[in-house]
């Protein structure tokens, strides 16, 4: 059994941790598991996870150029 007093601590502890520890839900989870990290890292893990989807989106990126190095997004592009 967990002890209410018990203080929740950073995934990602450290000497860089900043703000106050919550747990968060991750957009790029969809197993609604949360995990503790304080503001500070739960913003790096936000832009990790932006990445993310971004990469696994159907719809091609702003930043995706098309004619560098001829890529496509996705095969239906030929």
């Amino acid at each position: 059994m967990n002890d209410v007093s018990e203080v929740v601590r950073c995934l990602q502890e450290g000497p860089d941790c900043k703000g106050a520890v919550e747990f968060h839900l991750n957009p790029d989870r969809d197993d609604f598991k949360s995990f503790p990290r304080c503001e500070f890292h739960q913003a790096k893990r936000l832009e990790s996870a932006q990445k993310t989807m971004e990469l696994l989106s159907d719809v091609p990126p702003s930043w995706f150029d098309p004619t560098y190095a001829g890529e496509r997004w996705n095969e239906d592009d030929y």
